[in-house]
């Protein structure tokens, strides 16, 4: 049987899939009481995952509640292995880059191993834990306040530390992407951290699943079409491609197959 963690994620998973859930369908699904699932249910609206309507749920179309990190690598795992590793292509033997924190950015990480002469900068623990092993990367650490549950440091300390360097490419992780609200993150230290991060380097580029679209936190990174480069999946809406593209972003689309 599946732990109340995962059962509720699941839950958030098919209500932003499908539009709807109801109670029953859901106790089947999980083999579990209504009395659970209204528990689930009651949590997920108090964190502002959904919405409770008539014995059944709804996405919550406004703000999205900010997820632990460990909560963030269930969610598309293997869509944000891809994106990436499309995103890893990106970086050159030589480059210096800034990798911000996220599960996304973790797992471009990931696909540094066997370059060379590579410098990254980077506020997330677990991207710099990832990157302990790789022997042709030299990794800094952006120092600061460490947001435990996000993994990652940010605050005037971590802003100090990066003002005198200079970057090839920043690879930014985002909570929200929506057309009006732009590119958004749930911290508002964070959020000033990431522009510092856009500011000293040449190039931007945003790593973010499909889920992500249409989505949006409190805080603004970027306006909507104000980078370089956008990689994600093939689930992303055709709206927001064609608006990306307009303004001149290159967008690089990873499938499944």
């Amino acid at each position: 049987m599946k732990s109340a963690v995962e059962r509720r994620m699941e839950i958030v998973n098919m209500v932003n899939r499908d539009g709807k859930a109801r109670v029953e369908d859901l106790a089947a699904q999980f083999d579990v009481s209504s009395v659970t699932i209204r528990s689930d249910l009651s949590f997920l609206e108090k964190n502002g995952y959904v919405v409770r309507s008539h014995g059944a749920a709804i996405p919550n179309s406004g703000v999205i509640a900010e997820l632990t990190v460990h909560e963030k690598r269930r969610q598309n795992a293997g869509m944000k292995t891809l994106i990436g590793q499309a995103a890893a292509q990106l970086i050159e033997n030589g480059d210096t880059v800034i990798l911000d924190s996220g599960t996304t950015t973790r797992e471009i990480a990931a696909s540094l191993k066997s370059l060379e002469d590579v410098v990254v900068m980077t506020n997330g623990l677990d991207v710099a834990m990832e990157l302990a092993s790789a022997p042709g990367i030299e990794v800094l650490m952006s120092g600061g306040v460490l947001r435990k549950n996000a993994l990652s440091f940010s605050g005037s300390q971590a802003e100090h530390s990066l003002k005198n360097y200079r970057f090839d490419k920043v690879f930014l992780g985002v909570d929200g992407f929506d057309l009006r609200a732009g590119i958004t993150t749930h911290n508002e230290q964070e959020a000033s951290l990431n522009r510092l991060m856009c500011e000293i380097s040449e190039q931007v580029i945003a790593v973010a699943d499909s889920s992500k679209f249409g989505k949006r936190s409190c805080h603004m990174i970027r306006e909507f079409g104000n980078i370089d480069i956008l990689v994600t999946d093939a689930d992303i809406p055709e709206e927001y491609v064609q608006s990306l593209r307009e303004m001149k972003v290159e967008v690089i689309i990873v499938d499944k197959e």
